[in-house]
């Protein structure tokens, strides 16, 4: 299982134009009007640690201090026959923007302007080209991002509900205390490999150790399964504790919560005894 824990920029470029013709059998010419685009990746040792995020617009005068942003959507074409994608910009909308007053009299400057939206993040590999069609005039640039190494956990977590669950420990604290959280995201709208924009519900829980695993567990009643996060304490003992949670559309509730247990002890029969006792929660 990856971690994965923080993006940071590695380069942002132009497209190259050129690729090997055998590859380029899948991707048809472009139609009149348009341009095709081709992106060659370059092979990296650990390709699920990357991502890549196309940007598309056009260079124009504009001034200087407003924030612009072209209307257009990118859209995702599976090529017939051979299971690849490309990708269409099919119209460059109009260009819009803020309103701050500026100079008259101040001279434009060229910018590249790009469509507007949230950033996309693709799976990078580096088999096969990126191929983009845009309107003639309109460029295509990419930036390329890479998950940097942390000491803290962070996982995602796919639940039956068809909801993203992402559980971390909280940024800068110690490994051995501190505190974590749960944050549940919808993916009802969202892109394929974007599960984490919609945020639903969320909680902040205290923790003395370092969270070992979270997992999905029946704890009984017929319930659906809870998720838990199981956390060791730090020093000799490495006591566990582990709390569960119940998670709804939009709220997440702690459902049960253990402390105190002997290293080997089983988190899930734990919560399960405190569910049945008199402090039932």
């Amino acid at each position: 299982m990856r971690t994965i824990v923080s993006i940071a920029l590695v380069w942002f470029v132009s497209v190259s134009l050129a690729f090997a013709a055998d590859d380029m059998k899948a991707f048809p010419a472009a139609e009149e009007g348009m341009t095709r685009h081709v992106i060659s990746l370059p092979k990296q040792q650990d390709e699920s640690a990357f991502k890549v995020e196309l940007i598309i617009g056009k260079t124009v005068k504009t001034d200087a201090r407003n924030s612009y942003f072209f209307g257009g959507t990118l859209e995702t074409e599976n090529i017939p026959g051979w299971g690849f994608d490309r990708y269409i910009l099919r119209k460059l909308g109009p260009m819009a923007g803020t309103l701050i007053a500026v100079d008259p009299d101040a001279p434009q400057v060229e910018r590249f302007i790009s469509i507007g939206g949230e950033a996309r993040l693709l799976r990078y590999n580096s088999r096969l080209p990126f191929v983009v069609y845009v309107p003639a005039g309109v460029e295509v640039r990419y930036r390329l991002w890479r998950a940097e190494p942390t000491e803290h956990f962070v996982q995602k977590l796919a639940l039956p509900t068809g909801q993203t669950a992402v559980i971390a420990e909280g940024d800068f604290e110690a490994r051995s205390i501190g505190s974590y959280s749960v944050r549940i995201y919808s993916i009802r709208s969202a892109q394929p490999d974007d599960d984490t924009t919609f945020f639903s519900s969320g909680v902040i829980r205290a923790r003395d150790g370092t969270i070992e695993k979270v997992f999905l567990a029946e704890l009984g009643n017929d319930d659906p399964p809870s998720l838990v996060v199981a956390i060791r304490t730090a020093g000799s003992g490495g006591y566990l504790s582990a709390d569960a949670f119940t998670i709804g559309k939009n709220t997440v509730v702690l459902r049960a919560s253990v402390s105190g247990l002997a290293a080997n002890a089983d988190p899930v029969v734990a919560l399960k005894s405190s569910l049945q006792g008199p402090n039932q929660k």
